[in-house]
């Protein structure tokens, strides 16, 4: 009797262990999946440096985002000015942050580099970029439409201003 107990137990404890261990695992997100921009400034010691596969923004729209975010206010500018926002709209968000207002703005890119803006008009293949001055965070989803580009928008805006 007592074996037939200590079998059961080992099953059990062995089953949990295997389901734990593959929902680890199958959450991973292999090398070769990252992103372009995750690759080029994950070794920065300014910034922290995020991937996530498949960020669910509703019900029937999930996509690839990079996060980089800065960890001091300098390091943040220092970033805005790498990806080109104009030095006026970091002077003129740095005073709407100060003044308590969190703001959030967003532009299309060159896909896999922010620092290229672009008009949907003249370019198929392209990344959505949000920013938020307050968060010290830009964003770059990996949207393959224009649909999902407002989407993640609405998505952002949403969670970040509310």
């Amino acid at each position: 009797m007592k074996r037939w107990i200590v079998i059961v137990v080992g099953l059990a404890t062995a089953a949990l262990g295997g389901a734990a261990l593959w929902n680890i695992c199958s959450h991973r997100v292999v090398k070769s999946e990252l992103s372009e921009v995750y690759n080029r400034y994950k070794d920065r010691s300014d910034l922290r440096v995020a991937f996530v596969k498949d960020y669910r923004v509703d019900d029937s729209t999930t996509v690839d985002v990079t996060t980089l975010t800065a960890k001091d206010s300098a390091g943040w500018e220092a970033l805005l000015r790498e990806m080109n926002v104009n030095e006026l709209t970091i002077v003129k968000q740095r005073k709407t942050v100060e003044e308590g207002n969190a703001i959030v703005s967003e532009y299309y890119c060159a896909k896999n580099h922010p620092e290229k803006r672009v008009s949907l008009k003249e370019c198929m293949n392209f990344d959505l970029v949000i920013y938020s001055y307050f968060e010290k965070t830009i964003y770059v989803f990996n949207a393959k439409t224009q649909e999902q580009g407002r989407r993640i928008q609405a998505h952002k805006n949403n969670e970040i201003l509310k």
